[in-house]
């Protein structure tokens, strides 16, 4: 009885995965992106670059200290006066003290506002480089996943193409019995189940690696066993240009390197304030109190308030500043080779990879035409065989073309996949 190649590897692959899970693409994203370890890595970076942002980190705001102390004298006095008296006395002197200062830097040649300008980018660029280690999970969990979907199809193919060598196996060995048939037929199905089932072993162990490889993505536990979807992907049509256009706009990569170029200004800017004065406001108040009993105050106590300017204007220091603008300047060159070196490889990746995906699209399409054939030859060989109309040189030819056409579909598909994926990763599409 004919049945079509979907029915049968589904119902192979159904069979296979009895009592098992089946883990969607989406649901694996959502999982890796809420357990992986990398992802809350790259948040607790982000979070601790925005600790930082804030005006007194950039010397914005005032400082204020409070200070207190107090001393203490222990001295034996001996005093004589020259009308007569004398003072023989052990005295003691306690001075406790107490005051606020406060320090507000009015102006340092727009450093301040630099730096916070700086700190503010680095934040952005933190984000940034979260939203690149977002990209670089989902597509290492999407890659794994395809992987899975190719060894679970291809186990899926084999399981079924064992059926028709067992088949062939149990009838030449019949024939043999009998004595219709030669024992070297039957040797060489036995042979050839063998090898199938040498294969079928081989996958299952690639199989169940590929799945430990995901579940360490997903932080989960290595044994956790599931299946996954057959299908998961719509084929479209991709503009080069729109991706090109969009690699500018959104790609996290490119961003980073353009938002460091703010950042550079940025440190531009602070190195330059360094040229011009820098203006400080001083204020203090104090409470002071001073205990003697030996001394002719016996005690003493002042409560005042200071203010005051201090203006300082480097004139020398070696060229130290000049230098430090250049090193910006020349940093600012090397961000901006960086970056159009990057954005130049970008499009050659990106060309590439359109017409790669583009290429596999036609060859999947060319395997899908295949497969029926295929599939019709293996099942008219197969009843051919069984009615001794074929010898076992021809059913070997058809199961291996089949095996063969198989496994280049899975392939093809699992290419495309792939394909796909790297397109939608250089232009950055993959996570908007």
């Amino acid at each position: 009885m004919k049945s079509t190649f979907i029915t049968a590897l589904c119902l192979c692959v159904n069979l296979l995965s009895h009592a098992q899970d089946t883990l969607r693409l989406d649901d694996a994203v959502s999982i890796a992106l809420e357990n992986n370890y990398g992802v809350q890595v790259a948040q607790k970076q982000v979070d601790l670059v925005n600790n930082r942002i804030f005006k007194g980190n950039a010397g914005m705001t005032p400082t204020l200290d409070w200070n207190t102390s107090i001393n203490s004298t222990f001295n034996q006095v001996n005093q004589n006066f020259i009308d007569g008296r004398v003072i023989n006395r052990f005295g003691t002197s306690v001075s406790p003290n107490t005051s606020l200062a406060l320090q507000y830097t009015l102006y340092n040649g727009g450093r301040m506002q630099a730096t916070f300008e700086r700190l503010k980018s680095l934040g952005q660029l933190s984000e940034i480089q979260r939203q690149a280690v977002l990209q670089s999970t989902i597509s290492d969990v999407m890659e794994a996943y395809y992987n899975i979907q190719r060894l679970q199809s291809t186990l899926g193919y084999i399981n079924q193409i064992i059926h028709y060598y067992e088949e062939r196996q149990k009838l030449t060995e019949e024939r043999w019995q009998i004595g219709r048939g030669s024992k070297l037929d039957f040797l060489q199905s036995k042979a050839d189940l063998t090898t199938q089932l040498t294969d079928q072993t081989n996958v299952s162990i690639q199989l169940r690696n590929a799945k430990i490889a995901l579940n360490r993505l997903l932080g989960r536990d290595p044994d956790a066993d599931f299946k996954v979807e057959d299908r998961t992907d719509d084929y479209q049509l991709f503009d080069l240009n729109y991706l090109k256009d969009q690699a500018k706009s959104i790609n996290p990569e490119f961003l980073a390197l353009r938002k460091q170029e703010e950042i550079n200004q940025m440190e531009q800017k602070e190195a330059k304030g360094f040229l011009k004065p820098t203006i400080i406001l001083n204020s203090s108040f104090g409470y002071n109190f001073n205990y003697n009993n030996a001394g002719l105050i016996s005690n003493s106590q002042s409560t005042g308030l200071s203010t005051g300017l201090t203006a300082s204007w480097r004139i020398f220091d070696g060229k130290v500043i000049k230098r430090n603008i250049e090193a910006t300047k020349i940093n600012a060159d090397i961000i901006k080779l960086q970056k159009d070196e990057w954005m130049n490889n970008l499009e050659n990746q990106i060309t590439a990879a359109f017409y790669q995906y583009e290429t596999q699209k036609r060859l999947l399409e060319l395997e899908q035409q295949n497969i029926a054939t295929a599939q019709e030859n293996l099942e008219i060989s197969a009843e051919k065989f069984k009615l001794g109309a074929s010898t076992i040189l021809e059913i070997n030819d058809a199961q291996t073309r089949y095996t063969t056409i198989m496994n280049r579909l899975v392939t093809a598909e699992y290419n495309l996949r792939i394909s796909k994926l790297n397109l939608l990763t250089l232009s950055g599409e993959l996570i908007r």
